[in-house]
């Protein structure tokens, strides 16, 4: 088995030079290299021809007599690929050693993920090696994303095969990679970032050669919302006077269903037994699920009467109500496992958001609701999440 690797190149000559260089340096996995030349400038398009030149067994050229973009120079190597993997680039990327195998050995050995991005921040941008290596002793630790980002992306062959190539209607590019994730998604595989794999990312160098970088968000957005709808934001409720296992592992594996079916969820835990203790709990309960941590959940943790913790979490739903957070209010609010609040239910139903109250396996909803409703934590938090947009949407 390979991997190709697709880098589409417009101009920018020092950087694709280090981005290939660092390539040929630090992968021992076997690789092909498709280069995309968008019409770039005189000195890129001579470097390209003589790196290909000198590595045929290694390189392929695709000349573009203009710039076509990111997403069609990435589905003109899509379409002259036959790896088994196929790794999306820019190129003003700078990958470490083991970069490559490291992302091909774990997508081998989870079948239900189709996308993987490695690492990609927290040095300085002198040398990738040293930071590479102090993320060695991260093997087997990921965290589950709803998308992956096309920096660097590794692509199973089997999910191309399944689901085509990039959307061509976001045009240079941007949201791309979101659609291109949830799609996967519907086809049943994980986007995951795993922990010891780098490659340090030069953000946004590449974009911003092609300028109006913000206009061109806002219309690949819209394009996105009308093909996808906006994702839920849901907000959880829970209050702890006892370390009950039980209780906290429901909890864990209800939001992690809430996560998995696309939603960013905001926990609010109150409890007066200590940060430390409830979040040692929750992770216990996640490993035993075979889960592991996720990037659209999010928990806060306060020790306040029952009064002013109810009047807090009020206020954080109003603030999001003012116009720089409105794209952000949320859709829903889950009263957790029997927990009350009468000033957040009241705020919850003014603000035209749904309210939820899970009390037991068989509780039920205000909203309108999925009928079937399991003693899986987890599968009860996908359905719920599959029931709250459906609902919000109109379908």
């Amino acid at each position: 088995m390979k991997c190709d690797i697709i880098i589409p190149i417009w101009n920018q000559l020092a950087f694709t030079k280090d981005c290939l260089e660092h390539i040929v340096k630090n992968t021992r996995y076997p690789y092909r290299l498709i280069l995309v030349d968008n019409a770039s400038d005189k000195d890129t398009r001579e470097y390209l021809g003589k790196f290909a030149s000198d590595n045929p067994d290694k390189a392929t050229l695709i000349r573009n007599e203009h710039n076509a973009g990111y997403i069609k120079a990435i589905n003109q190597g899509f379409k002259v690929s036959d790896a088994s993997y196929v790794c999306m680039m820019n190129n003003d990327t700078l990958p470490a050693p083991g970069w490559l195998e490291r992302m091909v050995e774990f997508a081998e050995s989870h079948t239900d993920v189709g996308l993987i991005n490695p690492q990609c921040g927290g040095h300085d941008g002198a040398s990738v090696d040293p930071h590479a290596a102090t993320l060695e002793r991260y093997k087997g630790e990921y965290m589950e994303m709803n998308q992956c980002q096309g920096f660097c992306m590794l692509v199973k062959r089997e999910l191309i095969d399944k689901i085509g190539v990039l959307d061509e209607s976001y045009g240079v590019g941007g949201y791309d990679d979101t659609d291109y994730s949830i799609r996967a998604h519907k086809a049943g595989y994980r986007s995951v970032s795993i922990r010891d794999s780098y490659v340090y990312h030069r953000i946004h160098g590449s974009f911003d050669e092609a300028g109006n970088r913000e206009e061109v968000v806002k219309r690949n957005r819209d394009i996105y919302y009308k093909k996808w709808g906006k994702h839920l934001r849901i907000g959880v409720l829970f209050s702890l006077d006892t370390l009950d296992a039980l209780k906290i592992a429901r909890l864990a594996e209800y939001i992690y269903g809430l996560a998995r079916e696309w939603s960013w969820v905001h926990i609010w835990i109150n409890s007066a037994l200590g940060k430390d203790a409830i979040r040692s709990s929750i992770d216990d309960a996640v490993r035993a699920k075979n889960l592991a941590p996720h990037q659209n959940i999010r928990i806060d943790y306060f020790n306040l009467p029952r009064l002013l913790f109810d009047l807090t979490i009020s206020g954080k739903l109003v603030e999001r109500m003012r116009k720089r957070m409105r794209d952000k209010r949320f859709d829903a609010i889950v009263f957790f496992d029997g927990y009350a609040g009468h000033l957040t239910e009241m705020t919850t139903k003014l603000l035209k958001s749904c309210v939820m109250k899970i009390a037991s396996p068989k509780a039920g909803s205000i909203c309108k609701a999925p009928l079937k409703v399991p003693y899986d934590w987890f599968e009860r938090g996908r359905i719920a999440a599959i029931g709250l947009k459906e609902a919000r949407d109109g379908r």
